[in-house]
């Protein structure tokens, strides 16, 4: 399947151990747990990120294609794509994506097209 483990399984893991424990006032931190409860958090947690890949909700962790670039969202919702370089920079080299306003398109007649769209977070 993958040929890394996806670090969002961790992600999820550890947020839904938050979620869990939210009306509690003490939360136990992802280090003291055992690792029983670790490991069956993180199969979960797979499973439900599996489901969302799946669902078309979120890209898998890996590249497809090595002609696909990764385009990733920052913590203050600055969209980004890697930029692929000669020799390769391995997905090191990055460009800000920017709106252009002189290029609007109806997202309602898009997808009257049959376009499909994933909200892939907020943009400042």
């Amino acid at each position: 399947m993958n040929s890394t483990p996806d670090p969002r399984i961790r992600q999820l893991a550890e947020a839904r151990q938050r979620i869990a424990h939210g009306g509690i006032s003490y939360i136990p931190a992802w280090d003291d747990l055992t690792d029983e409860q670790r490991e069956q958090s993180a199969r979960e947690a797979a499973n439900w990120l599996r489901a969302a890949v799946e669902a078309g909700l979120m890209p898998p962790a890996d590249r497809p294609t090595p002609e696909h670039d990764a385009v990733l969202i920052d913590n203050h919702g600055q969209l980004w794509s890697e930029y692929q370089t000669s020799p390769s920079s391995h997905g090191d080299a990055l460009l800000r994506l920017v709106w252009a306003s002189e290029q609007c398109s109806s997202k309602t007649e898009m997808e009257a097209e049959g376009t499909e769209f994933r909200l892939i977070g907020w943009s400042e």
